[in-house]
């Protein structure tokens, strides 16, 4: 009856001839390990089916069409892929259609399908451990469980009668136990997805020395779709970078930056790689100053504010503390403050000029042209702006020149003269600095005339007669 069921259904009903407690699975097929069944000379394994604990023989075939024509939400699947050798990864994706959840038992065995010195019926004879695997599935989704299996060498002697036989059922230590699914995958296995590539996320960073980041990893198989790590390592990469990785191995790791520089963070599973490139930064310094606006224009007596944003090494923002402003070239004016992050910038002269930001010998700049009236002269004047003097007394005088920004300017062609009742000489007459010999006593002033038109004047005062002769000192004579 298990031989008619199973040629009827070859792709729904499977037997496994099971083997007894304590069969160490290394006892070579022979009389010895026929007499491990049941402790019986010449015994052969006997077979158990789904639902069919307590069917009678004559009644198997209806028993097991009626168990599989119950409805499933379970579905189930295999998959084989080579690792080398006898060694195969065998994979059961286990996905449960519709809603909840359900715990669930996972059972891969390895069989032969044909024992040579077995009984025909003696089909799935199971030649290994049988693997186990508890999961939760959810509604709607799936579960792989993947199990590594080393066929013996009676297997691989006789690959054409390797069967993997798998089912899903009910997580008890007891039976009975509810089977949801089952499924069957015959030598040569069917290529299932294999670990093709590994994901590290982030792909890159960059971190501060003490800082940690968390990189994660995720497998995908050859067609590019998702593939479960199962114990992938963690490992630096070149670079120069330094730091820790805790734990080692796991999906998960987190990394500890310790010393500057760039560094390959490495996830390796049976030869499949995958990485990520962090960069760990040492501690941030000034290094670049930028104003805003890094160019400007301003009448004399306008304004602008300025503002100063400090870099460091790594091109962010480095808070400035104690910056100052300065200002070099043919324009002029004044910063209001003179240090700190912002300042106000008023126009006094006109003409380009360099705006300087400066802090701990990093400097900014940018440029502003002050627009205003050309310079001329506006104002002379003469110093010493007052004097008294006798007639034939010298007096110094220099006379200076400044525009209408208040600013120095050159005196052209000036020329110098007397007016009032005294009077005296200059020499020289066209200069700015002269000297001037009182020749006449009376009120004056000293007249500065530039080319231009513009004056300027001191007053002097100047007494009649010249300087008393010395006196001739005479000796007095003590009495005794």
């Amino acid at each position: 009856m298990v031989q008619q069921l199973a040629d009827t259904y070859p792709g729904r009903f499977a037997p496994i001839t099971n083997q007894v407690n304590g069969d160490p699975f290394t006892i070579p097929w022979s009389q010895d390990r026929l007499d491990l069944f049941y402790g019986l000379t010449a015994a052969v394994p006997t077979f158990m089916v789904d639902a069919l604990i307590n069917s009678r023989p004559g009644d198997y075939v209806s028993d097991v069409e009626q168990r599989m024509g119950q409805p499933t939400d379970v579905t189930l699947e295999l998959t084989g892929n080579p690792v080398g050798g006898s060694t195969w990864d065998v994979t059961a994706q286990v996905c449960l259609e519709g809603g909840g959840s359900r715990p669930v038992r996972v059972f891969v065995a390895p069989t032969l399908n044909r024992v040579s010195g077995l009984p025909s019926y003696a089909t799935n004879v199971l030649m290994q451990k049988v693997f186990e695997t508890n999961v939760t599935l959810n509604g709607g989704g799936c579960s792989t469980v993947t199990d590594r299996i080393d066929f013996d060498p009676v297997s691989m002697a006789n690959p054409s009668h390797i069967v993997v036989v798998a089912w899903v059922q009910d997580p008890v230590s007891s039976i009975p136990a509810t089977v949801y699914q089952a499924d069957v995958m015959r030598w040569p296995f069917p290529a299932g997805s294999r670990l093709a590539g590994i994901d590290v996320t982030p792909l890159e960073a960059t971190l501060d020395v003490g800082e940690d980041l968390v990189f994660t990893a995720s497998g995908r198989d050859q067609n590019g779709a998702d593939f479960p790590l199962i114990a992938p390592v963690w490992s630096f990469g070149v670079g120069d970078g330094t730091g820790s990785l805790d734990p080692t191995t796991g999906t998960t790791t987190t990394f500890t930056a310790t010393a500057p520089g760039t560094r390959q963070i490495l996830c390796t599973e049976n030869g499949v790689t995958g990485g990520a490139v962090v960069t760990v930064r040492g501690t941030a310094e000034l290094t670049t100053i930028e104003i805003d606006p890094a160019s400007a224009t301003v009448e004399v007596g306008g304004e602008i504010v300025f503002t100063a944003t400090g870099k460091d090494q790594y091109g962010e923002d480095f808070e400035l503390d104690s910056p100052t402003w300065a200002i070099s070239g043919a324009g002029d004016g004044i910063f209001d403050p003179v240090s700190g992050g912002a300042t106000t910038f008023t126009g006094s002269y006109p003409g380009a000029a360099t705006v300087t930001c400066s802090q701990g010998g990093v400097s900014g700049t940018a440029a502003v042209e002050v627009t205003g009236d050309d310079p001329q002269l506006t104002t002379i004047t003469v110093e010493p702006a007052t004097a008294e003097l006798r007639v034939g007394a010298e007096l110094e005088l220099e006379a200076f020149g400044t525009d209408q920004y208040g600013w120095p300017f050159e005196i052209d062609f000036p020329g110098w003269f007397a007016d009032g009742d005294g009077d005296g000489t200059f020499d020289p007459v066209d200069e700015t600095a002269t000297t001037f010999t009182a020749t006449a006593p009376g009120s004056a002033q000293l007249v500065c005339l530039a080319g231009c038109g513009v004056v300027g004047s001191a007053e002097v005062e100047i007494t009649a007669g010249e300087l008393p002769a010395p006196r001739r000192a005479t000796r007095r004579v003590v009495p005794d």
